[in-house]
């Protein structure tokens, strides 16, 4: 197993729980212990994960912040962001769209055509219900799933089983970070919703504004290569990494 393949491999399996031990590392993947050890120095360097006696385990991280507070911030550039990622749906397309505030900002853009989208976000769903009446061709589509506070997310094995019934030809995300390593995010049930959405559409494309380029997150959500594009207001030197590794970068003013 090539070392890249190893290192997303452990923060997979970091993301579904709390630590992870070298041991446990070394049965799963099946390499020596100094390997183990050696990529867990590396990752906790990086600021992927903490470092911690006989292991790793999650960075520590705050609660979910009010919709409102994130929706503020960086505002104008969600704005730019969600307007160019729905000028990318055409007639008849099926798109997931994730509850975070800068995929928030897509309800106001999108195209006047037969559209359906499926969403785990109650606060999505108002606000394109209020659009109905001039978007004839309008479907919305709401998962189950538990009521995540302070956000209007509904999450969990609901959620997730909702999602995987169905097949899309987008999947538009929110992240907490992206880097050279992958999309990440701040919490587990998000991430266990987007990584469904992601293995059920045709093409994923992640919206996430310059404070969240060259950044982790808790939880790692995918590899580049399991996205196809992404749609930034960071600077072309700020995303460099992310295009040598063959990622289409999208970038709006």
């Amino acid at each position: 197993m090539l070392k890249a393949e190893r290192r997303d491999k452990i923060l997979h399996t970091l993301a579904g729980r709390n630590a992870l031990a070298v041991s446990e590392a070394v049965r799963i993947l099946n390499v020596g212990e100094i390997t183990i050890r050696r990529d867990f120095d590396q990752l906790a360097s990086e600021g992927l994960v903490e470092r911690v006696r006989g292991g790793i385990r999650q960075l520590r991280t705050s609660d979910m912040q009010p919709f409102g507070l994130r929706e503020v911030s960086h505002g104008a550039a969600k704005l730019a962001i969600g307007q160019q990622a729905a000028g990318l749906l055409r007639d008849g397309d099926v798109a997931f769209i994730d509850g975070g505030t800068t995929t928030y900002q897509m309800a106001d853009h999108l195209p006047n055509c037969r559209l359906r989208i499926i969403t785990n976000s109650l606060r999505l769903a108002a606000k394109l219900e209020t659009r109905m009446h001039g978007l004839s061709g309008l479907e919305v589509f709401v998962t189950g799933g538990l009521l995540y506070p302070n956000s209007g997310l509904l999450v969990g094995s609901g959620a997730r089983q909702a999602i995987e019934q169905y097949h899309a030809h987008w999947a538009f995300l929110s992240a907490g970070g992206v880097n050279e390593h992958g999309v990440f995010n701040t919490n587990e049930w998000v991430v266990d919703s987007e990584r469904a959405m992601i293995g059920r559409a045709e093409k994923v494309v992640v919206m996430a504004d310059a404070s969240k380029i060259g950044r982790t997150a808790m939880c790692h959500v995918c590899r580049l290569d399991a996205i196809h594009m992404l749609i930034t207001d960071a600077a072309s030197d700020t995303t460099e990494g992310l295009s040598d590794a063959g990622l289409s970068v999208v970038r709006v003013a």
